[in-house]
């Protein structure tokens, strides 16, 4: 096993099988107008899906209107 294998190998963490140990952090801010995600979003996603990472985590979306950041 090369140093970097392990990246590559499954990962079990509790009930959730992760294909592989790279983590893709939240890169965008604002994407979802409104708070609601659309289909650019979705296929946003789901282009680093078919990229190969294994877990995504993504941008936060407040689910209340006074939550949502103001734009200036």
């Amino acid at each position: 096993m090369t140093d970097t294998a392990a990246l590559f190998a499954p990962l079990l963490v509790k009930q959730l099988t992760l294909r592989n140990r790279i983590v893709m952090s939240p890169m965008t801010r604002r994407f979802s107008p409104g708070g609601i995600p659309t289909e650019k979003v979705a296929n946003y996603y789901l282009r680093r899906v078919h990229g190969g990472v294994g877990l995504i985590v993504t941008e936060g979306v407040g689910i209340d209107p006074t939550d949502q950041p103001r734009l200036r």
